[in-house]
């Protein structure tokens, strides 16, 4: 497929992709993709409207202010400080993006705050580990690693933020017209980066679609009750089939930034991966085996939760990947049509 001229095996680097060849491809997938998603999945009522406003720019202004800070105390080295000011500084931006347009303005700031949190989360085993370039997206996060020459996950990670708020606060430089050779280099990076994300969420989007046809989700209580299986294969097929195609969108969603499509295929994702986890969990329950010390322990014993019930949870959770999934090709199609 298309894909595979720039996407080639999950784990391997991202190739730059030609801006127009990725649209019009993406464009083409969409002409058929979206108008069967709107139809199963009904209006979404997304905004897609990337126009900047006055109050959206002052608002960014506010929060890369306090991302300098942030990164600051990131290279002090000191966790104490760095922890207090991110709890202090980050606890209400959540609030303050909530009514910004959608745009991919938006995006890097979301990226740049989900980023500088983790750091602060993960500060002692990210500061103790290398980072691994090899796993790293070619176009924009293998160049980060390599100028560390041996660094650490948490410069890695800081460094990743810290090109993320540079593209927001290009953004806002070229909105307010104090554009320079710099600010009109980082978002015609930030623009070539839209392009290849457009790529990787259309790889996961064929990563988990072909998971609605192995499972089963009947409409009714009744349908469940006559059917009494959540799958249309056997256990062992769908667990190897899902684990696999879930850990190939794990791998790629690390590569994208926080934008809306992400939400709804990391929703997607968590939603099938807590089906397959209660979905072991019932079929171990009901094929126990008698050892020479007498039955096997119930996986489901001390849940208080019986076999039907926990096959509801399976089913609920498969509509959800099934849901999700959907509205992320919805908002991968209307990013392609920007």
């Amino acid at each position: 497929m298309w894909l595979h001229s720039i996407i080639i095996g999950g784990r391997r680097p991202l190739r730059r992709a030609a801006g127009a060849v990725v649209r019009a491809a993406l464009r083409a997938t969409c002409l058929i993709g979206c108008a069967i998603t709107s139809q199963a999945g009904g209006a979404t009522g997304v905004t897609t409207s990337s126009a900047l406003r006055e109050k959206d720019v002052a608002r960014a202004e506010k929060v890369l202010a306090k991302l300098r800070l942030l990164d600051e105390a990131a290279v002090s080295n000191d966790v104490r400080i760095y922890r207090a000011l991110a709890s202090k500084l980050l606890s209400g931006f959540f609030v303050t993006v909530a009514d910004m347009n959608r745009s991919d303005f938006k995006t890097d700031l979301s990226t740049a705050v989900f980023l500088y949190e983790e750091v602060g989360q993960t500060w002692f085993a990210a500061g103790a580990a290398t980072a691994d370039c090899g796993r790293e997206r070619q176009d924009i996060y293998l160049p980060l690693c390599l100028d560390l020459r041996g660094g650490t996950v948490r410069q890695l990670l800081v460094a990743k933020a810290r090109l993320h708020a540079r593209w927001a606060g290009a953004v806002v430089k070229n909105y307010k017209g104090e554009s320079d050779a710099e600010t009109s280099g980082a978002i015609s990076e930030m623009n070539a980066a839209r392009e290849n994300d457009l790529v990787i969420a259309a790889h996961i989007v064929e990563t988990l679609k072909p998971l609605e046809g192995l499972v089963n989700t009947p409409p009714t209580n009744t349908d469940y009750q006559e059917r009494r299986t959540a799958s249309k294969i056997s256990f062992e097929r769908l667990d190897v089939q899902l684990a696999d195609a879930l850990g190939i969108a794990g791998v790629l969603l690390n590569w994208m930034p926080r934008s809306p499509t992400f939400q709804y295929l990391s929703s997607a994702r968590r939603s099938y991966m807590d089906g397959l986890f209660w979905y072991r969990k019932v079929h171990h329950s009901k094929k126990l085996v008698v050892s020479a010390s007498g039955f096997e322990r119930d996986p489901l014993e001390g849940l208080r939760m019986d076999a039907e019930q926990v096959g509801h949870a399976v089913i609920a959770n498969w509509k959800s990947g099934m849901k999700y999934t959907r509205l992320a090709e919805q908002s991968l199609c209307r990013s392609a049509r920007r």
